[in-house]
C-alpha cells in the first residue's frame, strides 16, 4: 500500500479517535497502521478482491476502512467480551469478532 495513503488513513483514524475522547499516543501509530491493514484485508476477503500494487483495495469500500479499524482498535484489551457493565455503560460484542456484522454486511462479494 502507498505509504502516503496509509499515512492519510492513520491521520483520519487518529482524528476520529480524538473526537471520541480516546487518547492517542505517538507510539500508537504502529498499531493504528496494523488495524488499517487488517481492515483492508478483511474488506478484500469479504469482497473476494485480489489486491495489486496499484489497487490494494476496491475504493468503493474505502469508507469502511476507518469504521472497521476503529471497531478493532477500541476492542483491544477486551477480546471476546460478550457483556460488560461499568458506571452505567454496558458493552457487548457481536459474533463478528473484531468487526461488527452490520459493517461487514455492506461488502458485496465479487462473482468470479
Amino acid at each position: 500500500m502507498d505509504e502516503k495513503k496509509l499515512a492519510t488513513l492513520v491521520a483520519d483514524l487518529k482524528t476520529v479517535l480524538k473526537a471520541r475522547d480516546i487518547i492517542v499516543l505517538d507510539s500508537d501509530t504502529a498499531i493504528l497502521k496494523y488495524e488499517i491493514k487488517r481492515a483492508i484485508s478483511q474488506i478484500n476477503r469479504c469482497r473476494h478482491f485480489e489486491p495489486t500494487d496499484d489497487k490494494p483495495y476496491d475504493t468503493k469500500y474505502e469508507d469502511l476502512i476507518i469504521p472497521l479499524s476503529l471497531s478493532a482498535f477500541t476492542k483491544i484489551g477486551a477480546d471476546g467480551e460478550t457483556v460488560h457493565s461499568e458506571n452505567g455503560i454496558t458493552r457487548h460484542y457481536t459474533s463478528g469478532g473484531d468487526y461488527p456484522i452490520e459493517l461487514l454486511k455492506e461488502i458485496v462479494p465479487l462473482i468470479k
